[in-house]
């Protein structure tokens, strides 16, 4: 992000790069949250209680305020567009999707340890899906 910055003659301090990341980072993480919920539920408005409660979250919060440079802000943004990328491939069928879905679980793996989150929670629910014979 500093170099793209600088590359583009915007002078910022590296410090202020660290100050930042993990508020916007946050703000993403609820545009997330509202897509992935839209997405599971199909009804706006729940998407847009579950950004509210991840924004109002204090868990999330103390993890996502402005000076706290640690990967867990930017983590858990990966964590749930992980998620909704891999449902938004199953609901749809696209190959698009399933790129999108294979490469967001690569930032994932690649920003935190915590991926084996979704190295676990992706095949109960493909277990599930093939118990209960649904196709979504």
């Amino acid at each position: 992000m500093y170099m793209v910055l600088h590359a583009l003659a915007i002078p910022v301090d590296i410090r202020n790069i660290c100050v930042f990341t993990a508020p916007i980072f946050a703000s993403f993480t609820a545009i997330a949250a509202y897509l992935l919920t839209s997405e599971v539920t199909k009804k706006h408005g729940a998407g847009l209680l579950a950004a509210l409660f991840i924004g109002l979250s204090p868990s999330y919060m103390s993890r996502s305020v402005a000076g706290s440079y640690d990967n867990e802000g930017v983590a858990i943004f990966a964590l749930v567009f992980s998620f909704y990328v891999f449902i938004k491939a199953c609901n749809t069928g696209s190959i698009l999707w399933s790129v999108g879905s294979a490469l967001s679980y690569f930032y994932m793996v690649a920003s935190w340890g915590g991926y084996s989150f979704i190295i676990n929670i992706i095949p109960i629910f493909v277990l599930f899906t093939l118990i209960t014979h649904k196709p979504e």
